[in-house]
């Protein structure tokens, strides 16, 4: 009879890059398995030079390098790169496939993923996607229809996909510090006082400019001075961005009540340790929010394919849980009105945080990783 594959040794590789939302859902699915199987190999695929380079390293897993590039919209004249970029990363890939013999290959989207994706197919390998978006992204959507499962988070991801594509419903793979971490324990690691009120402001883990702006002028107008004299004890933590946030964090840095760093690399404490969070729609962001209760402001990135953080907002939005603002629209004016409005309603604030609680899936993880044994040993047999 032959071994389940939780109770043998595996070797996954795992293509995830590019940005936070689609490298925290693989580094926890990647813990996880770990937990379960500690006998298990797991090697990341990564652009050098890259968020992932560093995040992966700091988690203790090994990052092979690949090129690949974003696929350009249309009439761009960068097609040629991407084509010659992405082909080099699949050569790559096919060289790790090789070398790790991996009986599982997985992607959690994003253009990173593509070329170890493509690769595996080539050779035949187990491919598992996961899609953290409520509309899923293209590369997933091109290559489901050929893999063993797309794991989905939503379930109306499910009409975006062909129908021979086969889903599996599970949900965003939140690190269960998300739903045990208090905001006391956060706040002693952090040394925040009990009766701050602590708003904490991520544009995403490459920054956002309209985010960072309403800040700054809140700061310069005499808006932010006015309201740390009426509440003493409010706060604010921002995240200002690794490519484009270093001035202005240092900028922001020099104001009262306000601290500011390019990235936050303890997300997890931060977020648990406030009261508001103001921020991008981002799928791992919004699963982040409804696990720990946390009432928010989401401006969806304007920019990002088919608009799909406004569908991530719209369900935190569609329960009371969250409120929504066009980036066009979010301003230091906004941002005003809308801190005075809640820290005076805390009652309003609480009930936003229960609402946020009814959306979380805390055991998307372990289906995942379910789905994940599930596909090896369908390969196996």
């Amino acid at each position: 009879m032959k071994r389940m594959a939780s109770k043998r040794n595996f070797t996954m590789l795992i293509g995830a890059g590019g940005t936070s939302g689609h490298i925290n859902p693989a580094l926890t699915l990647a813990n996880y398995t770990k937990e379960q199987n500690p006998e298990a190999e797991i090697v990341f695929c990564g652009l050098k030079d890259s968020l992932e380079a560093e995040i992966v390293a700091r988690a203790g897993y090994k990052l092979e390098y690949i090129r690949a590039v974003v696929l350009p919209s249309r009439g761009s004249r960068k097609k040629l790169r991407w084509l010659r970029e992405n082909i080099s990363g699949v050569w790559q890939c096919l060289k790790y496939i090789r070398r790790y013999k991996p009986d599982i290959v997985v992607s959690t989207g994003g253009f990173v993923g593509s070329p170890l994706v493509f690769a595996g197919l080539l050779l035949k390998k187990p491919v598992l996607l996961h899609e953290q978006n409520a509309l899923p992204g293209r590369s997933n959507r091109f290559f489901g229809p050929f893999c063993k499962a797309v794991c989905i988070s939503f379930a109306e991801s499910v009409k975006y996909f062909k129908r021979k594509t086969r889903t599996v419903l599970t949900g965003n793979p939140v690190s269960a510090g998300f739903f045990k971490l208090t905001k006391e324990e956060a706040r002693r690691k952090l040394n925040i006082a009990e009766d701050v009120f602590h708003i904490v402001m991520m544009g995403g883990s490459l920054g956002a400019r309209s985010l960072n702006n309403a800040v700054a002028d809140l700061v310069e107008s005499g808006k932010w001075a006015a309201m740390i004299a009426e509440y003493p004890n409010l706060f604010l933590t921002i995240s200002t961005g690794m490519q484009r946030g270093k001035e202005i964090c240092r900028q922001l840095s020099a104001v009262p009540n306000i601290t500011a760093s390019e990235y936050l690399y303890d997300g997890l404490f931060w977020m648990a340790s406030a009261d508001l969070f103001v921020g991008r729609a981002g799928a791992m962001t919004c699963a982040e929010l409804a696990a720990l209760g946390l009432p928010s402001i989401l401006i969806p990135y304007p920019y990002a394919a088919d608009d799909h953080q406004t569908f991530n907002a719209r369900t935190l939005t569609d329960v009371g849980a969250a409120l929504m603002c066009r980036d066009q629209e979010f301003s230091a004016e906004y941002l005003h009105e809308q801190i005075l409005m809640l820290i005076k309603d805390r009652v309003g604030l609480a009930t936003m945080g229960k609402q946020a609680r009814t959306k979380a899936l805390p055991n998307a993880t372990a289906k995942i990783h379910d789905t994940l044994l599930r596909v090896i040993r369908n390969g196996r047999d």
